[in-house]
């Protein structure tokens, strides 16, 4: 005998509404004094404001939930605004909202239209995740469709309309613009192989010019930083989204390896973590001059 579907609510249940408050402004954008060079920088996986209300839904403790969350990338990469870029960066956090999927990655009985389901919502990894990785639940108690599509209107909207302000802003006072969206990544791989120190995506070269990615990987391995491009991130939504170089935007994905400077059982930065933001902040430096427009007008008549 086929179910009837289950009746969703109308309106958001309490436990959302509580979460959304506590979680209200959704993100931040710190502004240059002085932007120098057509360059925003963004974090949109290191928000670690937890709210009661969720973390009481869930079954998985502080911890686990932090599985997924690019810890410290914002701080990381904060030295952009002092060298004249500015820094968006999610508060919330990647397993309540997930900003680098499209919004339409949700499970058919969240959908408001029919839609085909990638494989990332059929495994619960979309735009609201009810999985953190491919096996472990985060919810004792699903949030309803409502619930769902509250966090879209309320976070993910307001992150993207900024982004793309930031954006359009940067190509109107410079002519183009570059995004660097920053990311982290677990440092060994499923096998037990450390991965790279960096892995810069650009969508199989679709995302950015070839010069914009050969001068990520130079500055990288002039600091002795091993470098990968495109396996196994090659950059998500945002990557392939924003990146329109024949238009005047690109976007680079850089993936952080945590073992460079982050403690896995306690979740606090290791002595490595001094050394890399030194490292960060002088190729920021650099980038942001290599891109201002002296610069880029001098490298042209060359």
């Amino acid at each position: 005998m086929e179910r009837e579907p289950p009746r969703l609510p109308r309106k958001i249940g309490p436990e959302e509404s509580e979460s959304l408050s506590a979680l209200s402004p959704g993100h931040d954008v710190d502004r240059p004094e002085v932007w120098r060079a057509g360059i925003v920088f963004a974090s949109p996986h290191s928000g670690s404001t937890y709210p009661q209300a969720f973390r009481d839904r869930s079954a998985l403790s502080a911890a686990q939930l932090r599985r997924n969350e690019d810890m410290f990338i914002d701080r990381l990469f904060g030295s952009c605004v002092g060298a004249g870029a500015p820094l968006i960066s999610a508060r919330f956090p990647r397993c309540y909202v997930d900003v680098n999927r499209a919004p339409t990655e949700l499970p058919q009985n969240w959908s408001v239209a029919p839609i085909k389901e990638t494989v990332r919502a059929q495994a619960g990894l979309g735009v609201v995740p009810t999985h953190i990785g491919e096996r472990t639940p985060i919810y004792r108690r699903l949030p309803s469709r409502a619930d769902a599509h509250a966090r879209l209107r309320a976070l993910y909207d307001p992150y993207h309309r900024d982004l793309a302000g930031l954006l359009r802003e940067a190509q109107i006072e410079f002519g183009h613009a570059l995004l660097v969206d920053c990311h982290s990544m677990p440092g060994f791989a499923p096998m037990g192989s450390r991965r790279p120190d960096i892995i810069l995506g650009d969508r199989f070269g679709r995302s950015c010019h070839p010069q914009t990615l050969s001068m990520f990987r130079q500055l990288f391995q002039a600091e002795r930083l091993s470098v990968a491009v495109n396996y196994p991130y090659a950059g998500g939504f945002v990557t392939e989204h924003y990146g329109r170089p024949e238009m005047g935007v690109e976007v680079v994905q850089i993936e952080v390896n945590r073992d460079l400077y982050l403690n896995p059982v306690t979740l606090a930065p290791k002595r490595g973590y001094d050394r890399l933001a030194e490292t960060l902040s002088r190729i920021i430096a650099q980038v942001v001059e290599a891109r201002r427009p002296t610069a880029i007008d001098t490298l042209a008549a060359q």
